[in-house]
């Protein structure tokens, strides 16, 4: 295997480690926002209706939890990077349990993990420069990989290289990545060029 092109590599969960399970327009639904972040939309509501909203998207997430698959490719780039020293790190807008009952399944290990209980989440870039400082790594020489634009947005502002996964059947998200990937295959060619 070649040399990684990276030191680290922070992923998002759902829709870039996992294949896409959330249903946000059926979330929003049942919530009652059509539109705006949804975080910033529920943090916007008085605070009974903000419990209630946040219950609605936990059942959301634990229903998801039983139908999660990871994307083709995935454990076999988490586990190549292991022996060559390459950091992994899950930074994710879902629970800790979310994640906890992900890498169970799938007997995952990673070094890092930044949920929603932090104070700060995507697209703010705190989460993503709290793995850096743990880490002691030099922006530069970590890749943030995610399915949305808050994803590319908390990297690049955390000052990481950036990769935009898209998803089959998913619109583009119009980002300024660094490098944009369709599949697992793809970005293990972008971390391990030459391999």
């Amino acid at each position: 295997m070649s040399s990684p092109r990276f030191d680290g590599l922070i992923f998002d969960m759902d829709g870039t480690l996992t294949r896409p399970t959330l249903d946000f327009q059926a979330i929003r639904r049942e919530i009652g926002v059509p539109s705006g972040d949804l975080v910033e939309e529920i943090g916007k509501l008085a605070p009974d209706r903000r419990a209630a909203a946040w219950a609605v998207v936990e059942s959301h997430e634990e229903r998801a939890v039983a139908l999660q698959e990871l994307q083709d490719g995935a454990r076999d780039l988490l586990a190549a990077c292991r022996p060559c020293g390459l950091r992994t790190a899950i930074v994710t807008r879902n629970t800790q349990r979310s994640v906890d009952a992900l890498c169970r399944k799938y007997h995952l290990s990673v070094d890092a993990v930044v949920t929603r209980e932090f104070f700060f989440i995507k697209p703010h870039p705190a989460p993503v420069l709290h793995v850096l400082t743990k880490w002691a790594l030099p922006p530069g020489r970590v890749l943030t990989i995610g399915d949305y634009v808050h994803d590319i947005v908390a990297g690049r502002a955390a000052g990481t290289r950036t990769c935009y996964f898209q998803n089959p059947g998913r619109p583009l998200c119009e980002t300024e990545a660094d490098y944009t990937v369709r599949s697992m295959r793809e970005l293990r060619g972008i971390v391990f060029p030459g391999a």
